[in-house]
């Protein structure tokens, strides 16, 4: 059979399907004070507002989220405040091991999500996110790394992981890819919550990034 009538097979994606809110699960790793002095591979005033984003579309979507913190009592600090405040009730699995996917509780609440597709962003990029992307794809899940809602210690190390993860399987992406793909239709019941978070973190794409002031709706 002739490569032209072959049917290619991409390994990377176990779930032809496309990101939803009704089979995605949004996990926000480690995103704790004491690692935002050392992150050098991206603006930690931009990083903040890319997680609280990611954070805020959980929350307006009502998607299955799960918290976990890396040794809070320590260096680490706690995880920031405006996540806290998105999830009041929402309890923060704190690990002393370092991969996340290494610790029963926190394997137990992903998997009690049901969901196969994992949204994930972390502190660090080349730690906190990049062994637990890789074991979840390890164990059939489709993995979405966000990595504008992640940073590392350098571009380099980030560089480095990000291959890693690509050769793992585990999808990159970026916080305002994940929106859109979860938002689908521009017509659809999701337009308000998805836009109402774009006004908020997305400058340019928000009335107030107009010159004009026209309110950017999706209908």
């Amino acid at each position: 059979m002739s490569s032209a009538t072959t049917p290619s097979t991409n390994i990377h994606t176990p779930y032809p399907d496309r990101l939803s809110v009704d089979n995605a699960a949004m996990l926000l790793i480690d995103h704790q004070e004491g690692f935002f002095g050392g992150i050098k591979s991206i603006d930690t005033t931009e990083l903040r507002n890319n997680i609280i984003a990611l954070g805020k579309l959980a929350k307006v979507l009502n998607m299955p989220t799960v918290l976990t913190s890396s040794f809070a009592q320590g260096i680490n600090g706690s995880i920031i405040p405006e996540l806290l405040e998105l999830f009041p009730d929402l309890p923060v699995i704190n690990r002393h091991l370092v991969n996340a996917w290494a610790d029963p509780a926190y394997v137990e609440a992903v998997k009690a999500t049901g969901r196969k597709k994992l949204i994930m962003s972390a502190l660090t990029t080349d730690v906190c996110l990049v062994f637990p992307a890789i074991d979840a794809a390890k164990e059939g899940f489709e993995v979405y790394a966000v990595l504008d809602a992640s940073g590392a210690w350098s571009k380099r190390a980030e560089d480095a992981c990000v291959l890693r993860m690509n050769n793992a399987g585990v999808i990159m992406t970026t916080w305002v890819s994940v929106a859109a793909e979860l938002l689908h239709d521009h017509l659809g019941s999701y337009k308000q919550a998805v836009q109402g978070v774009f006004n908020e973190h997305l400058f340019a794409y928000s009335a107030e990034g107009k010159e004009d002031g026209t309110q950017l709706q999706p209908a």
